[in-house]
């Protein structure tokens, strides 16, 4: 399936999660949320629950770092 859609852009980012005051409510309730360190001490549920709260933060981290870069911030090699 061929995606007709519009690409994405780090603008598009700010735009939204920048410079509408919804959009910024928004983005900062994600980072409330899902931004704190993922870490759990404990065994293997410990573990489980670390990788779980890893991808959760992963959203508003590729979010602020789509913000920066339509900034100008240089992105880092993992976000390439």
């Amino acid at each position: 399936m061929t995606d007709q859609r519009e690409r994405v852009t780090p603008e598009m980012y700010a735009r939204v999660f920048e410079n509408h005051a919804e959009g910024a409510l928004i983005l900062e309730d994600l980072v409330r949320r899902f931004g704190s360190n993922p870490y759990v001490r404990g065994g293997q549920e410990a573990q489980r629950q670390t990788d779980f709260n890893a991808g959760a933060l992963s959203v508003p981290t590729f979010i602020l770092n789509q913000i920066n870069r339509a900034n100008g911030a240089e992105p880092n090699e993992s976000e390439q």
